[in-house]
Formats: C-alpha cells, sequence, structure tokens
C-alpha cells in the first residue's frame, strides 16, 4: 500500500498508465483533498480514471487532518494531507513537489515522484522498456518537467535493467 498525492494520479492517467500503481503496490490511499483537486473537472481523462478505480476498490479515499507540525504555505493542502496520511500508515508517499518530498522526509516519510513508479514497473516487468520511456516522453509532452541530466539518467537507468 501506498499514499499518493494528486499529480503522480493525473500524470499516470493522462498517459493511460494509472493502473502501474495498482500493479506495483496493490492499495492507494489518498487524502480527501486529493480527491477533490482531480475530479474538479469530472470529464477529464483523470477524474474518469480515478472514479474507476475507487469504483474498483484498489484507490482509498480518506478524511486526514494535516499533522499540526506542517504549518507552512510552501505546500498545498494536498500535499499536506498525503504527507500526514503516509506518517499516520508508515507507508511509502509517491509525490513529486521537491518540498513536500523535504517536509516529508523530515518527518520519517519515504517519499518518490512519479517516475519512481515508471520505474518500479519497468524493474517488475509490469511494463517493458520501450513503454518506460514511452510514458516518460508523454509525461513531458502534457507539461511536466524534468531536467536534460534527468532524462538522461532515467533513460540510461532503465536500460541497466534486464
Amino acid at each position: 500500500m501506498i499514499v499518493a498525492n494528486s499529480s503522480p494520479i493525473i500524470i499516470l492517467a493522462k498517459q493511460g498508465m494509472l493502473d502501474l500503481l495498482k500493479k506495483c503496490f496493490k492499495k492507494v490511499v489518498i487524502p480527501e483533498s486529493v480527491y477533490d483537486e482531480v475530479i474538479q473537472k469530472s470529464s477529464t481523462p483523470e477524474a474518469i480514471a480515478l472514479q474507476k478505480a475507487i469504483k474498483e476498490q484498489w484507490i482509498l479515499v480518506q478524511k486526514v487532518a494535516a499533522m499540526a507540525e506542517i504549518e507552512t504555505k510552501n505546500i498545498g493542502q494536498g500535499e499536506k494531507e498525503a504527507i500526514s496520511l503516509a506518517y499516520n500508515h508508515k507507508c511509502l508517499l509517491i509525490i513529486d513537489d521537491d518540498s513536500a518530498k523535504k517536509y516529508a522526509s523530515i518527518f520519517g516519510v519515504e517519499a518518490h515522484g512519479t517516475l519512481y513508479a515508471v520505474y518500479l514497473a519497468c524493474a517488475r516487468k509490469v511494463i517493458d522498456k520501450t513503454s518506460a520511456k514511452n510514458v516518460l516522453g508523454g509525461m513531458i509532452d502534457d507539461g511536466f518537467y524534468v531536467s536534460s541530466e534527468f532524462y538522461s539518467k532515467f533513460i540510461k537507468l532503465i536500460d541497466t535493467l534486464e
């Protein structure tokens, strides 16, 4: 089981790959604020994919109060609640915001970005190397930013997999 913030759900759903989270982690828990953020526009691919995953019961929505210790304007409410939920469940957090990852680490929450899930799916042979690279390309086409250095490292890392 993992906790996910809105960005991995939106990014993977836009690529038609939200089920990578199910295949890699079985269950995904999200806070209500993340659910609200993703379904604001109910006809988007991410809103439709999230509703389907909830209906299939592999994504669960939970109410959580953000930990009082995370009183900052540097990260949003969804990030605060996701960190709090991962802390409460003592599980991995998938989140892309670098500031949120730093706050998570303060509380001992292991946090990784969306590409961690893509890498893990490839390493576990849920998807092949070409698909992993195509997901990254599609993410970039949709506005996801990675530096050219990170892009190169990710491609090399994928290529080292058996």
